[in-house]
């Protein structure tokens, strides 16, 4: 029987609750950020709430959790463990990735477009059949978890500090535990169709995200102004601005010149 016609699954007691749990501690936990006042608020915490946070990190990562929340056994360990390794290959190997991007218009937008990456590869991964999403599913982990270590890298405002990468890895687990053990935990036959609904979702923002960010055109500068000629400026450079005064002192001189018999 396909992983997706099981209408029921049996999680122990002490599990039951686990996700929910780690939900409720996590939005604790960012909720005491926010309200911090800015004096007491600190660069990783303007960095958590800013980018760690933001709708480009958590949509692709909770398109994952929930196609963890679709898999079961060794698949979910496995898509786990390819996950901290592709963070680790996304830190690791960033300059690699910006040197291949570099040719790519519009490739700075959405940091090297990590983010239209991930939630293409989150959607796919929910659209497609259980037979074949259980095989795709560590590739498709590893990957979003290597946009999620370049991203991190491009965003880092401490210059390089393990912190800001070990609390971005953090907060991608939290996602991925708290949707797949509570998707696990209160199973209902119709999380595939919504699964499959969401994935859409996910393919067409990526899609338009990347799509606007290749499309749009570099701001074209306008050319300098030409210089001035020597017959348009030049000729009349010591002639007064004001030439009424000028033809009004000339009219007195004439009139104070005594005539010539």
């Amino acid at each position: 029987m396909s992983l997706e016609n099981d209408t029921e699954r049996t999680t122990p007691g002490a599990l039951r609750w686990s996700g929910p749990l780690l939900a409720f501690l996590g939005i604790a936990s960012i909720c005491a950020l926010i309200l911090e006042t800015r004096s007491e608020r600190t660069v990783t915490t303007w960095w958590i709430l800013n980018s760690g946070l933001s709708a480009e990190r958590v949509m692709p990562l909770a398109g994952l959790g929930v196609a963890i929340a679709l898999a079961r056994g060794r698949h979910v360990a496995v898509a786990l463990a390819t996950f901290l390794l592709g963070v680790v290959l996304g830190i690791a190997f960033r300059d690699r990735y910006l040197a291949i991007m570099v040719d790519v218009p519009g490739v700075t937008t959405h940091l090297f477009l990590t983010g239209p990456v991930s939630a293409l590869t989150a959607g796919l991964l929910l659209i497609l059949p259980a037979r074949v999403r259980r095989w795709i599913l560590p590739v498709g982990a590893m990957l979003i978890g290597a946009m999620l270590g370049v991203a991190t890298t491009l965003t880092d405002p401490t210059l390089h500090d393990p912190a800001i990468s070990m609390i971005a890895t953090l907060i991608g687990l939290w996602i991925l535990a708290a949707i797949g053990l509570s998707g696990h935990a209160f199973w209902h036959g119709w999380f595939p169709i919504a699964a499959r609904i969401l994935g859409s979702w996910l393919i067409a923002i990526g899609l338009l995200l990347g799509g606007a960010a290749i499309a749009s055109k570099p701001p074209v500068l306008a050319p300098p102004p030409p210089p001035a000629s020597l017959t348009e400026g030049g000729a009349n450079r010591f002639e007064t601005p004001f030439p009424g005064i000028n033809r009004q002192g000339d009219r007195s001189r004439n009139a104070a010149r005594p005539s010539l018999p």
